[in-house]
């Protein structure tokens, strides 16, 4: 009896390719790998604040207040993030399409876990700003580009696509487009930042942010792993990565609201 003709490792490599392509997000956030380099699954982020001011004195006068720094340390443990897929050869032979359909989902997949988590760190920001009923406009993205300090560029503004259209009415000709930045989700550049959609951004809410507000703290880098039941001729695959999401720069991410009327 002849032998189905199947390639282990043609399939594993596929899967490869699409978890490499899904996982490129590194425009995004800052990647870390220390954490393959130490023994352990926790990761503790210093998230520092800063009170006081300072004070015009007249002679003989001293200061009567201080700049005082705190910090609040806040625990990650890693999580695996994995999918899984099956397939048989029989499944494969009848419609080739359906093994490249279910292993564009699994990668999908594990691209929503991540990008979930990135959008509830960037969700934990402490500066807050408001936009109007009327939806994001040029004010409120450069009101929220002065709570960040003096270095205001390379930040990325984050809508959900409800907001796209009123945005768009509301920026006219002060919305550019920038070729160097076309990426999926772009939709243009204003007062020096690039402006993406995305479904994962919650209802009436905008995320200003530069890349250095959240860190990916890498444990284990993208694995494919392929099991082969030769008896029922099924193929199941695994794709994981072992990572923490953490918002590490709270001064880098502007939280923007919808005001009430």
């Amino acid at each position: 009896m002849a032998n189905t003709v199947y390639n282990n490792i043609v399939l594993e490599n596929k899967v490869k390719d699409f978890l490499d392509t899904k996982l490129n997000m590194s425009q995004f956030y800052t990647h870390d790998d220390s954490l393959t380099e130490n023994a352990g699954m926790k990761k503790v982020i210093n998230v520092y604040d800063a009170v006081g001011n300072v004070q015009d004195l007249l002679e003989g006068e001293g200061n009567t207040t201080e700049v005082e720094i705190s910090f609040t340390p806040v625990e990650y443990t890693a999580s695996t993030v994995q999918g899984k897929f099956s397939i048989t050869d029989e499944a494969i032979m009848k419609d080739p399409m359906s093994l490249d359909t279910g292993l564009a989902k699994l990668s999908a997949q594990i691209v929503n876990n991540i990008n979930s988590k990135f959008v509830t760190e960037l969700g934990k920001a402490t500066l807050t700003a408001t936009y109007p009923t009327t939806g994001v406009d040029f004010n409120s993205i450069v009101d929220g580009l002065a709570l960040v300090g003096e270095d205001d560029t390379n930040y990325n503004l984050f809508i959900n696509p409800a907001q796209r259209a009123q945005l768009r009415k509301n920026l006219k000709d002060t919305l550019q487009y920038v070729e160097a930045f076309a990426r999926t989700g772009y939709i243009g550049s204003v007062s020096g930042v690039n402006v993406y959609t995305s479904d994962l951004v919650p209802a009436d809410t905008a995320f200003l942010f530069n890349i250095s507000a959240v860190t990916v703290f890498t444990k284990k880098d993208i694995e494919v792993e392929v099991e082969r039941i030769a008896n029922t001729r099924n193929n199941i695959f695994y794709g994981r990565v072992v990572n923490v999401v953490a918002n590490t720069d709270l001064g880098k991410c502007v939280k923007l609201t919808k005001s009430v009327a």
